[in-house]
């Protein structure tokens, strides 16, 4: 339950924010319903969170609850923004159903992994629960990114916009299995937990980039 930087959580919650309507504002509200959802709770929790943090404080179970809780409901969203984007690129060549199929069997089998991994008694048995439910949809996510970003490799995929997605996801995930195994490596270097905010500031300004129009302008003949 770390004690984020008050001034990145900040920027990072404006940038979301910032993000969600630009998805708007671009009319690609409907086509990514998930991930536009997933900025947009992104942004209510942060100022939950803020909220519970001033009034309880760090070391209190309220906000011990409602940090590993609203963890895992994120961890859900952005699995589903993933099953989301996957719908759109290889929807068109596989089966919808079969790749929906795919995505709900392996959001069942996190959660029965979590619930085989959390002690049935204990005071913290419920927010372990969370925590390791979190952890292993992370795992699940970026194993899916993984897959989607070597099948964008094989082939030409149509929706420009999901291919770019796909990468930004795949940078976040890349830098969240590195920051992972160096701090199982050396878990008591004090600099590897100011990588997991920054991780979470790139997700935001990577999708915003994202949304960026591609096209070049076009040369005028002379």
């Amino acid at each position: 339950m770390p004690l984020p930087d008050l001034t990145l959580w900040m920027l990072t919650t404006l940038v979301e924010a910032f993000v969600a309507c630009l998805f708007i504002i671009r009319g690609l509200f409907r086509k990514f319903v998930f991930l536009n959802f997933y900025l947009l709770l992104s942004v209510a929790i942060s100022i939950g969170r803020y909220a519970v943090l001033t009034w309880f404080g760090l070391l209190s179970s309220a906000y011990a609850y409602f940090y590993y809780f609203s963890d895992a409901l994120l961890t859900i969203c952005l699995f589903l923004s993933i099953c989301e984007l996957s719908v759109r690129l290889v929807g068109t060549r596989v089966p919808r159903r079969r790749v929906v199929l795919l995505s709900a069997g392996a959001l069942l089998a996190a959660a029965w992994f979590s619930f085989l991994l959390t002690p049935l008694s204990g005071s913290r048995a419920t927010t372990r629960f969370a925590f390791e439910l979190s952890q292993n949809i992370l795992f699940a996510s970026g194993l899916s990114i993984v897959l989607l970003w070597t099948w964008n490799l094989r082939n030409d995929p149509e929706n420009r916009i999901a291919a770019r997605f796909v990468s930004v996801l795949s940078v976040y995930f890349s830098l969240f299995f590195l920051a992972y195994g160096a701090r199982q490596l050396a878990p008591q270097a004090s600099g590897l937990h100011s990588l997991f905010p920054m991780m979470a500031a790139w997700l935001p300004l990577g999708c915003g980039f994202a949304l960026v129009p591609q096209e070049q302008p076009r040369r005028t003949k002379r």
